[in-house]
């Protein structure tokens, strides 16, 4: 077995990793080669410095990503991905995959960040025990859960956005409900930044990586992402953006992936209202399911407000957290809890 950085010529094979692997793991992780490069395009990643990959002849059967973020807030937090093949999934090839996330993550965060704290994250599906028991032996502590959560929208969704009761709820005096434009971007930038600035975990994207993973993803869908804007126009109260991977040969799904609503709006129904729109738009555009993962602890998980609208939880994520501060991985240090990077 050969042991390498990964290189963009090897996006091909990769993706072929990745669907002998789903095959297994049941994730919904589908990606094809172009979605592996636009992975990697993503700031943060950088193939020759934060990558391993394991080769048995031409091809891959295993891999390791870890990707830096843009600021340290007051915590850098490296982000890790791990790919191993079924039939190379033994306790060596694994271990030697988070030995070496380890080091390259002390390595990049001393020549980023030197002197901050230092979190290493990664995510499990349900179906992945055998990378959750791996972290959990290398020190990981499991800081959160999601849900992932869907809603037949032939049953479930509101037939008629401009209703009251039985509907979608009437828009909130002063308002108005628009879909995505680009003319939005940076307002929209500005208000997400804004909306999560002291959200635990939470850092301001960038505006190239705000491009790259949200409004300028190929699977951005601007016609089936919602905003609430005052009457005005100038002030973005609450949003929901969407984004589609599934091929539009199957029955569509329509993700909700970004959703936000000003702090001192909170309480006030807002979210609901573009929620119950955004499933009507969704269903009058021919879409079967609106798909979501949802936060174990967000309160409105919590409180059945999913639930009543008709979603069922399908699938269900773990985020694992390992403190690197003192480059050992002390499983005793203390780990904030937050929300890892979604799919």
């Amino acid at each position: 077995m050969r042991w390498r950085p990964l290189a963009h010529r090897d996006a091909p094979r990769v993706a072929g990793l990745l669907a002998v692997c789903e095959r297994t793991d049941r994730t919904g992780d589908l990606r094809d080669e172009q979605d592996v490069l636009d992975g990697w395009a993503a700031s943060g990643i950088d193939l020759a410095a934060g990558t391993t990959s394991a080769w048995a002849g031409p091809e891959p059967v295993a891999y390791a990503v870890t990707r830096a973020r843009e600021h340290a807030d007051p915590v850098h937090e490296m982000t890790l991905d791990v790919v191993v093949h079924p039939a190379h999934r033994t306790p060596g090839v694994i271990a030697h995959l988070l030995d070496g996330c380890r080091r390259t993550a002390a390595r990049r965060h001393r020549e980023r960040f030197g002197g901050t704290p230092l979190e290493l994250h990664a995510r499990t599906h349900g179906h992945q025990r055998w990378l959750a028991e791996a972290l959990d032996a290398a020190g990981y502590r499991r800081v959160r859960g999601y849900r992932g959560m869907r809603i037949d929208l032939a049953e479930h969704a509101p037939s008629a956005p401009s209703a009251g009761v039985d509907g979608a709820p009437v828009l909130p005096p002063g308002t108005v409900l628009v879909p995505f434009e680009e003319r939005h971007d940076a307002l929209l930038l500005a208000a997400r930044n804004e909306i999560f600035a002291r959200n635990p975990g939470s850092v301001p994207m960038t505006p190239a990586t705000w491009r790259h993973s949200v409004t300028g993803s190929p699977y951005f869908r601007p016609d089936s992402s919602l905003l609430l804007l005052s009457a005005d126009g100038r002030e973005i109260l609450c949003y929901l953006l969407a984004t589609e991977l599934a091929d539009a040969g199957r029955e569509r799904e329509l993700y909700l992936a970004n959703a936000g609503t000003r702090t001192d709006l909170h309480g006030r129904g807002l979210y609901r209202t573009v929620f119950t729109h955004a499933l009507a738009r969704a269903k009058d555009r021919g879409y079967r399911w609106a798909v979501m993962d949802v936060d174990s602890t967000n309160a409105m998980a919590t409180g059945g407000f999913y639930e009543r609208l008709g979603a069922r939880t399908f699938r269900t994520w773990t985020g694992h957290a390992l403190d690197l501060t003192d480059g050992t991985g002390r499983r005793g240090a203390a780990v904030r809890p937050h929300a890892a990077p979604p799919p």
